[in-house]
């Protein structure tokens, strides 16, 4: 889902004009928010913004280093071979 880069976002309001979904971006502020319950992912926000303010999930610093079940993949001691030997 696009997220908005609240720092560059200059609250123009052109996607929401653009936006199928009614309330899926509001104003918080001055500031452009997506409702990530409501987007339907048809990027057509990320298409219109000027500033180039809205950005796909995949640019998401937030998001960034994690992978299913919301954890990142580590060096743990998991179960590789040679584990536990002694049982």
């Amino acid at each position: 889902m696009p997220w908005v880069k609240q720092e560059s976002c200059v609250g123009c309001k052109l996607c929401m004009s653009v936006c199928p979904v009614d309330g899926a971006i509001v104003m918080q502020g001055d500031k452009a928010y997506i409702v990530q319950e409501k987007c339907i992912n048809c990027h057509k926000c990320i298409e219109k913004c000027p500033t180039d303010s809205i950005r796909p999930n995949s640019e998401n610093p937030a998001l960034r280093g994690m992978k299913r079940g919301g954890r990142g993949m580590g060096r743990g001691m998991g179960r590789g071979m040679g584990r536990r030997k002694n049982i």
